[in-house]
């Protein structure tokens, strides 16, 4: 799933997915924003932010005025359909990079082959690398068949205490570090199977 297309012609965004998803997740709080104060929690320039918000208000999840800018309702119930739900772990021992972020992705396991891809589109989004779990069953798999349960069963511990998994469901683990690059890397990893 792409939330904003790239442009055919002209110089490529110098954001993602992610800066797109984080400004709308920065807003739900209902509060309005300065796109400067945006830009500056997310990472971004002001320019590429200013494409952001053109975007999310033409798209009508946002709402712009002189004050700032607020979610819609729209976007509220847009950010809230999407199947994903984020944490940072603290499992330092399980992961490569210092810091890491897990994502649910309710329901794609289908859409998940050796797990390299979705490590390929972190390390591509600045992270140092990401791990995919499949849920199996009432199991945990790393791709294509390591038994989280049975070989490392703190770590299926802390994820299933996290997360309220069923079967089909896939976490991504990103690692960087630092956690905006994690978690960056596990969002852009999540975005290409949703």
């Amino acid at each position: 799933m792409k939330l904003i297309d790239r442009p055919k012609y002209g110089p490529l965004f110098r954001f993602s997915d992610y800066h797109v998803y984080k400004t709308l997740s920065l807003l739900s709080d209902g509060r309005r924003k300065g796109r400067k104060q945006l830009a500056d929690r997310i990472g971004v320039g002001e320019g590429s932010m200013r494409t952001i918000v053109d975007y999310l208000r033409d798209e009508g999840y946002i709402d712009v005025k002189q004050t700032g800018v607020k979610i819609t309702k729209k976007g509220q119930d847009y950010i809230v359909r999407l199947p994903l739900q984020l944490y940072t772990l603290d499992v330092p021992e399980m992961t490569l990079g210092q810091q890491s972020v897990a994502v649910l992705v309710k329901g794609a396991s289908a859409k998940i082959g050796s797990g390299m891809e979705q490590r390929d589109n972190a390390i591509k989004a600045g992270a140092d690398g990401a791990t995919t779990i499949i849920v199996r069953g009432d199991r945990l798999v790393v791709p294509v068949d390591y038994d989280l349960d049975k070989d490392r069963p703190e770590i299926a511990g802390e994820i299933r205490r996290l997360f309220d998994l069923n079967d089909g469901d896939v976490v991504i683990i990103g690692t960087s570090s630092d956690v905006q690059r994690a978690e960056e890397g596990a969002l852009a990893a999540a975005f290409e199977i949703i």
